[in-house]
């Protein structure tokens, strides 16, 4: 019996851990898309998809090439996505700068955030980053046909 309490209580304490680590299958489009985008980009550090899935009601990390997946929208990725404003700004150390736009489908159609995040030493112009992570950001949009091939399995089946 004191052994089956030790188990209900490690499953109780592990499921909030467990539940947000699955929100999303280990191999989707999206993390195929951030994949290639950080071997296309080696100048890169981090590359996450901030999207509500089909059926959730929260916005959560998706894909990323920095883990985190599931992890709810913070203030800054909710007002990227409210406003469809740019969040651009050298990190705290002085040696990131991180770039927040609105991702869009291939129809232009808003559908969360993409954070990009770039080395940075004291000098570089902001608008080189800004001007990087939009061409990133249309690049990949144009990829997507939609927020629900980003969760489909990939690659693809091509089992029928």
């Amino acid at each position: 019996m004191f052994r089956l309490v030790w188990v209900a209580i490690a499953w109780a304490v592990a499921w909030p851990v467990f539940a947000v680590s699955t929100s999303a299958p280990a191999r989707i489009y999206a993390q195929a898309l951030v994949d290639q985008t950080i071997a296309a980009h080696p100048d890169l550090l981090v590359v996450a998809m901030h999207v509500t899935p089909p059926g959730a009601k929260e916005n959560v990390i998706i894909a990323s090439n920095i883990g985190r997946i599931g992890k709810r929208a913070d203030a800054e990725d909710r007002h990227v996505i409210d406003t469809g404003q740019t969040l651009a700004k050298v990190n705290r150390n002085g040696d990131r700068f991180e770039v927040e736009l609105v991702l869009h489908d291939a129809a232009r159609r808003p559908i969360g955030a993409i954070a990009i995040v770039f080395r940075y030493k004291a000098g570089d112009p902001p608008s080189k980053f800004e001007e990087a992570a939009t061409a990133i950001r249309d690049e990949l949009g144009a990829r997507i046909p939609d927020v629900a091939a980003l969760m489909q399995p990939y690659p693809r089946s091509t089992a029928k």
